[in-house]
């Protein structure tokens, strides 16, 4: 191979460049990728497969980095989010999806081996915190070769606060109104609304209880329930 064509390999070999309003870099190793950032995102987007797709609407913010290996993946961000953190896809055809009104102080996002994660409305993440779909290596049974440790989707409800330092591994589901204690982790499907989760594995510690963003000695029904109406701007400072 000669010189010239070693040059041009290379040159194919980089990605294409994109800058994405304010302060957004693009680095684009494939074909068909769409981002649709109409919001203030402050981030490095690398993307090494073809026909994704992220989506962040014009009243929402995302700061930190987004990495994309695959095919069809699909990273949907809903209205009046402010997001901090690293959101990594790994896989074909996989969905991260974060409803309204939810806020990240810092979190990281796994998702792989064609599992989704699903956040809901109006949830609160506080910092260094986990979402995983895999364990991203594997635990095998010596006797017959079999993997353990399976991947599994995680979904979590509208109106979650998931404390400090917080890991929510594959197979996790959180009802809706449900708090996760700080240094939690959390390992299975839970069915029960308005509890407190905590511990390593979580488990409930409390029950009949919600959560508020502000600090109050006493709290109306109406405060309460706002986050269940649609269109309702509860949101405060973490």
């Amino acid at each position: 191979m000669n010189v010239f064509s070693r040059v041009g390999r290379f040159l194919k070999s980089l990605p294409r460049l994109r800058f994405h309003h304010p302060f957004a870099v693009r680095l684009d190793w494939g074909q068909g990728n769409s981002i649709a950032a109409k919001g203030r995102l402050t981030a490095t987007i690398r993307l090494y497969g073809s026909q994704n797709y992220v989506e962040l609407p014009k009243t929402s913010s995302f700061t930190g980095h987004i990495t994309i290996y695959g095919q069809g993946n699909r990273i949907v961000i809903g209205e009046n989010c402010r997001l901090y953190g690293e959101f990594m896809v790994k896989g074909h055809n996989q969905t991260v999806t974060v409803g309204e009104g939810t806020t990240f102080e810092s979190v990281y996002l796994l998702c792989m081996e064609r599992c989704d994660i699903s956040i809901g409305r109006w949830c609160m993440f506080s910092r260094n915190i986990e979402v995983r779909t895999s364990d991203a290596h594997g635990l095998i049974r010596k006797r017959d070769g079999r993997r353990l440790n399976r991947a599994a989707s995680v979904t979590v409800g509208d109106h979650v606060w998931v404390g400090v330092g917080s890991i929510l591994n594959k197979g996790t589901v959180i009802p809706a109104d449900c708090v996760v204690g700080a240094k939690s982790f959390v390992n299975k499907a839970f069915t029960e609304s308005s509890v407190v989760l905590a511990g390593t594995p979580a488990t409930i510690v409390k029950r009949g209880v919600t959560w508020n963003r502000w600090r109050k000695r006493r709290y109306s029904q109406e405060e309460l329930d706002a986050w269940r109406i649609p269109d309702q701007d509860i949101s405060d400072e973490d």
